[in-house]
This record gives structure tokens, sequence and C-alpha cells, in this order.
């Protein structure tokens, strides 16, 4: 039983590893070939919210001229003031796969791989000496 416990222990972590790994990766590859532009907080009011409450998007123009627009969460919409200017990265065959410059995730993404290993390693740990 205890055998079982670790190898499952360990694909968990496995799974956090890959996933923190995928994420630094597709990080890496939009700094890499993404195209870089200068986005503006948008802050719209939310229709869902009669409080008054604002949606915050990121609006940038692509090379072709096309203005889109990205919503970004509700935890990182409070530090983005109306009009603030952000460098952005965009892939050129799909303009919306955007990685915000110092925003983006890369303490999670870090995170989930340095609790992947510990899970693989203690997972490891315990089915190899079980008893």
């Amino acid at each position: 039983m205890a055998i079982a416990v670790g190898v499952w222990i360990a694909f968990a972590g496995a799974l956090a590893l890959l996933v923190g790994w995928a994420a630094r990766r597709h990080d890496r590859r939009l700094r890499a070939v993404g195209v870089s532009a200068w986005a503006t907080a948008v802050h719209r009011p939310s229709p869902n919210h009669p409080d008054g409450r604002h949606r915050v998007s990121l609006q940038y123009t692509v090379a072709n001229g096309q203005v889109l627009e990205r919503p970004v969460p509700a935890r990182r919409a409070a530090r983005l003031p109306t009009g603030q200017q952000v460098l952005v990265w965009y892939d050129p065959s799909d303009p919306a796969d955007v990685l915000v410059y110092g925003r983006d995730g890369r303490p999670s993404d870090l995170a989930f791989m340095i609790i992947g290993l510990a899970f693989i390693i203690i997972g490891s740990v315990i089915a190899a000496f079980a008893p």
C-alpha cells in the first residue's frame, strides 16, 4: 500500500513539474520569437458588479494595425491604473497569445517546478523504502 501511495505522490509531482516547465518554455518561446508592443491598461465598468467595479484589459496594436484587448486577471488588475503602459510580447501567428512583461506567473511557474520536484523525491523515497 505504501508503494502505491509513493507512486501517486511522485505522479502528482511529475504533473506539477510538467505544468511549470511547460509554462516557462512558453514564456521563453514568446520572448525569443514574439513581437513586443506597448499595451495600455483600460478600465471598463463591469455589468456583473452593481457596486461599480471595473474590468481591466490590456489594449495593444499588432504589426498589421489591428487593436486587440486582453483581459487581465482580477488579482493583477488592482496594480494597473488606467492608462499605465506595460510591455507585452505576442505571437505573430496568434496575436491573442500574450506575455505581459514582469507580470505573468514566473514565480508561480518556478514554485510548481520546485514543489513538483519535491513531491517526486518524497514519493520515490516512500515507494523505495516502503515495508
